[in-house]
């Protein structure tokens, strides 16, 4: 059997702490050719073990390893990562540390450089990098004016240029439409299945990446706890949940099935798979049934007779570069709503976004908030009102301590110090961040410091909430905890704005969704509306809700009604099984 990667006993501590192995006797054996995903809550271990792969530990990091790592026929502690380099390619979670070029082009053209090529394979590769990866056209642009998906995308390009023997990617898609998601995916699987490509993604959003898969391995607290096909890791779902993963839409809306009763063989992992399990008395409906109960989110005509806490009025906006980010946007924000805004990368979301607190203001047009043209605003002024938290919390963190960090904002304002260290204790209590209170923001993992930078804006209470991509990178367990804790922020009355990628997440807790495309609002309302615009959405380089997707192969029978959220899937399901 050619093995292409063997673990044998690895355990592995960081510097400074020895006794806090975060790797622990890891036995894993990969098959030159094969495609493995790497899952598990944050802190499993996932990314340590990538860092082993390509020889960053220990040559980079140090620390202590033990055991025995072969890649591509290198032993990993006695090769140099120079050697490693050219056959592991990696891609790291934050596409930002991996930037080095002045151009899209020149990053990408930078590995192939350092190994010497001629420059017509150069620019052969990089080229056809930039294509599968939908970044032609960028060539001349610079990395740092890229949004945050295309960054991504730039350093997947990079690395699939250097055509290494073994792609190591560390939850890659996290910042990319449902749409981008799925191409670079495909251009990953193209890769493994006609190049012989050996592939190992560390993911936590097996949605779409769990089909692609021969072989899924799941880590929890440093141990692989399972190692099987795809069918037989789902099949045992309970303790996926158990484990704090979040399960493919399908699986988890068969699983309750199950557990009613109504679902016999095995768990499916796509919409077809689903489909194909069900019984002749639900495919061929003649009757309509629809759904029962209540919406779960509070409807968008209701939201609408409340007041517009921010007003967007033909708003036009243009960067010093001339490109036109945002084209004649307008838009109303109601008291009380919480409102996600969809698109793909490099739509105008942020952009937008940057407009309700004085970020930015319009080229042309105006936005109001509370009746206030930014315009005749300061940033400061607008603070106690709108509360901003950036898609990347390392542009946001910057002090010593978490305590600091969080007591940063209400001091500027003016606070009392007693009141400024009450209010630190009680949100690092409701964050879960005590354990934490004097440590360096910049040595907590992604997800902690995404909560660190929510809870820096929520201690000064503002009125209006605006949440750039919350939970990037965050594992479901983390993802769960800030979106319960948005809807009780809202159910307290607070306004809330949601720029996601996560359309399943956006459709179970938003009352309205926006979608732009180009700079532009071309779609807005309730869930369900905007999901029957199947053509559309798919302009804008976005999935519906794969529950959403069943729904409407059932409409094509006979039943109808929308559904978009599991739940609303399980009530209807359940009444016609």
């Amino acid at each position: 059997m050619d093995f292409v990667i063997e673990l044998s006993g690895i355990s592995y501590s960081y510097p400074g702490r020895e006794n806090q192995p975060v790797l622990k006797d890891i036995n894993l054996k990969v098959r030159r050719g094969e495609f493995i995903v790497v899952t598990g809550r944050t802190g499993s271990g996932k990314s340590t073990l990538c860092y082993i792969l390509n020889g960053l530990i220990p040559h980079f990091f140090g620390g202590v390893l033990q055991g025995t790592a072969r890649v591509a026929g290198l032993e990993v502690a006695k090769a140099t990562i120079t050697d490693l380099a050219s056959r592991v390619g990696i891609v790291f979670q934050n596409a930002e540390s991996q930037l080095v070029g002045l151009t899209v082009e020149e990053d990408i053209q930078f590995g192939l450089e350092n190994l010497c090529l001629p420059p017509a394979v150069i620019l052969e590769r990089s080229r056809w990098a930039m294509a599968v990866t939908g970044l032609a056209g960028l060539e001349g642009r610079s990395p740092w004016r890229l949004s945050g998906g295309q960054k991504q995308r730039t350093v997947i390009a990079a690395a699939l240029a250097m055509y290494p023997e073994v792609l190591v990617l560390d939850n890659p898609t996290a910042e990319l439409d449902p749409l981008g998601k799925a191409e670079v995916l495909a251009v990953i699987e193209r890769l493994n299945k006609e190049m012989g490509l050996t592939v190992v993604l560390c993911e936590q959003d097996l949605e779409r990446s769990a089909s692609l898969a021969d072989r899924i391995v799941v880590l929890d607290a440093g141990r692989i706890i399972l190692d099987d096909q795809p069918e037989a890791i789902f099949d045992n779902a309970e303790t996926l949940q158990r484990l704090g993963l979040r399960l493919p839409q399908v699986t988890d809306l068969a699983l309750r099935l199950r557990a009613s009763g109504k679902w016999t063989g095995p768990l499916p992992v796509s919409v077809t798979g689903f489909l194909s399990n069900l019984p002749p008395k639900v495919q061929c409906i003649t009757s309509t049934v629809n759904y029962g109960g209540e919406p779960l989110s509070k409807s968008a005509e209701k939201v609408s007779t409340n007041t517009a806490k921010i007003i967007v009025d033909n708003v036009s906006h243009i960067y010093p570069d001339g490109t036109k980010a945002l084209d004649g946007v307008s838009l109303r924000v109601f008291q009380g709503e919480i409102l996600a805004i969809l698109g793909h990368n490099g739509s105008g979301k942020t952009t937008l976004a940057k407009h309700f607190n004085g970020l930015l203001r319009p080229t042309t047009g105006r936005v109001l908030v509370d009746g206030i043209d930014t315009k005749n605003a300061t940033v400061a002024q607008l603070a106690n009102r709108v509360g901003y938290v950036f898609q990347n919390p390392d542009h946001q963190i910057f002090a010593k301590t978490v305590a600091e960090e969080l007591a940063f904002g209400p001091r500027n304002l003016g606070w009392p110090e007693e009141q400024v260290q009450e209010a630190v204790e009680v949100v690092l209590k409701e964050f879960n961040l005590q354990k934490y209170r004097e440590k360096d923001p910049f040595f907590l993992g992604l997800a902690e410091r995404k909560l660190l930078a929510i809870a820096s804006i929520l201690i000064m209470k503002p009125q209006i909430l605006v949440l750039d991509e919350p939970a990037t990178g965050a594992d479901y367990t983390i993802n769960t905890r800030i979106i319960d804790y948005i809807q009780e922020l809202n159910k307290k009355g607070m306004t809330i704005v949601v720029i996601t990628h996560d359309v399943e997440a956006a459709a179970g807790y938003a009352h309205r969704l926006v979608v732009m495309k180009s700079g532009q609002v071309v779609l807005a309302g309730e869930p369900g509306f905007v999901f029957r615009h199947e053509e559309l959405l798919r302009q804008c380089y976005i999935e519906a809700p794969p529950v959403t997707k069943i729904g409407q192969e059932l409409n094509r029978v006979g039943w109808q009604g929308d559904m978009y959220t599991v739940e609303q899937a399980y009530a209807t399901l359940a009444r016609l099984l």
